[in-house]
């Protein structure tokens, strides 16, 4: 007998129930703020426990700071295990824009998902908080 694995989707909407947090849903996943940031969770359907946890937007990049901000990237990506910073170019109303996004990945099929999204909240604003200092300088 196979048991079928808890979805993450579900998992993080347990916790934050069980935490009193507000999610809303959008076209590609669940948005939720903890401690002032506005966290993304995106949902995969093809791939329903993996966990894919991000802070959108955490730094405005423009063509004065983009080789610091890349910089600071890789810093952080170098310095921190699982949460991962990249630097997203997109283009919209024919203007382009840059921004940096903190994200934290891992499968979550654990029916007590608690700790890791707890852990991964605080991982993202800890790297997102190094992000800003490393701008800063």
């Amino acid at each position: 007998m196979t048991m079928k694995k808890a979805k993450a989707k579900q998992l993080v909407l347990d916790y934050l129930k069980e935490n009193g947090i507000a999610a809303t849903k959008s076209k590609v996943g669940i948005n939720f703020q903890v401690d002032g940031w506005n966290f993304l969770l995106w949902h995969d359907a093809d791939d329903p426990v993996f966990f894919r946890l991000t802070l959108p937007g955490i730094y405005d990049v423009n063509d004065n700071n983009y080789a610091q901000a890349l910089m600071a990237c890789n810093t952080l990506n170098w310095n921190y295990k699982v949460v991962k910073a990249s630097l997203y170019d997109y283009e919209e109303a024919g203007k382009r824009h840059a921004s940096v996004w903190v994200c934290f990945e891992q499968m979550l099929d654990d029916t007590d998902a608690s700790s890791v999204v707890s852990r991964a909240t605080t991982s993202l604003i800890e790297a997102a908080e190094r992000f800003q200092s490393l701008m800063d300088t």
